[in-house]
């Protein structure tokens, strides 16, 4: 069987790669944007500033040799990243998002026919042009959509119902998730379900909104991600005292559900709970009424993350929807229980008051409510911080690397 793992952007497409090619069944990886020798992005690290020339040079996978890669539509994947992290250039980067997409896509496309391969791997939000192409030239070849996040026509009902209950938060969502108002971008998204053969589906809840859409679900290939487990000790440190360290990481962002867990802690006293707030920091309209709740610690290095969780109690994620949330993985494995939402992915692998609380999206109260049972039941965190870290452990790259074989493997 000949496959092909294709992403015009990066995402966890390294690992997929990486389980296939262990297994001796990956043709080649094929990426914009790759850190091999003789292509521009190597040219290019020698000369970025220190803050990105890390990022740069670690746009390379060890398990892969140059030789596996294949680098498409180079400097328009440049493009997309220097329009990405450039504010100037920002409002461009949609534009150069699915204009590279749809390049990258006939470039792999005309591949995929001319070496006959068998599967084709490509990633939600930018495979509707290369499924296209591939199911009126060459019907034969199976269609897999890597799917990371919830679909977004299930999404849109959510951010719909969320700014009827969050009007402070608002402006914030409609410019965080713009493209589920636009139909033309929701069309592309509506054809790569469509015509998708297979899904790689991380978590209960993303198949849960693939339901949504028509999908059945034995088309489904659940594959829950990784975490790199040594990166993450488990603290050894557990104390019952107050106030209770909640710590949420992943910025000011109402898609992340952040007005709730504001109005939450705006209602407990800081003497109980304090809730620390890792990622981009603003002081905008809607965020000003909590700063003397709330401590920020602003965007931090992520080589500083296990360090603020290991210094916290419980982490807390209020997500509207997530594909499986990383930072929560990542949290469990430093030995915090979760607080987490019913839509954060990992909500189906918990078991209530063992590895953590789950609690409905759009509530307040139900926060307000899981927070004070830590509180009463402080002496309960250690405990359940040590069945987080048992969850984590569970949730290997290795593992990963087996079930996605098995996984794509099933369809053959």
């Amino acid at each position: 069987m000949r496959i092909v793992v294709a992403h015009p952007l990066q995402q966890h497409s390294y690992r997929l790669a990486t389980a296939l090619k262990r297994k001796g069944i990956l043709y080649k990886y094929i990426t914009p944007v790759y850190n091999k020798k003789f292509s521009w992005t190597k040219l290019l690290v020698f000369f970025l500033p220190a803050k990105h020339k890390a990022a740069a040079a670690a746009r390379v996978c060890e398990s892969l040799d140059d030789s596996d890669v294949l680098l498409y539509c180079e400097l328009e994947g440049l493009l997309r990243l220097f329009s990405q992290n450039v504010k100037a250039f920002r409002k461009y980067h949609e534009w150069i998002k699915y204009h590279l997409s749809d390049r990258f896509a006939n470039k792999v496309a005309k591949y995929v026919i001319k070496n006959k391969i068998d599967v084709v791997i490509c990633y939600d939000d930018c495979s509707s042009k290369l499924f296209t192409i591939l199911k009126e030239k060459a019907p034969h070849v199976k269609c897999i959509l890597d799917v990371s996040a919830a679909n977004r026509f299930f999404m849109r009902e959510i951010y719909n119902r969320d700014i009827d209950l969050a009007p402070r938060f608002s402006k914030r969502l409609k410019t965080e998730v713009a493209r589920v108002w636009n139909e033309e971008l929701m069309e592309r998204i509506k054809m790569e379900i469509d015509l998708a053969d297979f899904f790689l589906v991380p978590s209960e809840f993303v198949a849960r909104s693939l339901k949504y859409s028509g999908i059945n679900s034995s088309k489904m290939l659940m594959c829950p991600y990784g975490v790199d487990i040594d990166m993450f000790e488990q603290k050894q440190d557990y104390k019952s005292r107050l106030p209770l360290k909640f710590i949420y990481v992943g910025g000011i962002k109402e898609l992340k559900g952040i007005y709730y867990l504001f109005e939450a802690f705006k209602k407990i006293p800081r003497e109980l709970a304090e809730l620390i707030i890792v990622g981009d920091y603003d002081e905008n309209e809607d965020v000003k009424p909590y700063l003397e709740y709330v401590t920020f610690t602003g965007r931090v290095l992520h080589s500083e993350i296990p360090r603020l969780l290991k210094n916290s109690d419980i982490f807390v994620m209020p997500s509207l929807g997530e594909g499986l949330s990383l930072s929560c993985l990542e949290a469990a494995a430093c030995g915090l229980p979760l607080m987490v939402s019913e839509n954060s992915g990992i909500n189906s692998y918990i078991q209530e008051y063992k590895e953590g609380i789950v609690f409905p999206i759009q509530s307040v109260q139900k926060i307000i409510d899981s927070v004070m049972w830590f509180v009463e039941n402080k002496e309960k965190i250690e405990d359940m911080g040590n069945e987080a870290r048992r969850l984590a452990e569970q949730f290997s790259w290795e593992k990963y690397y087996e079930v996605a074989y098995n996984a794509i493997s099933s369809i053959s």
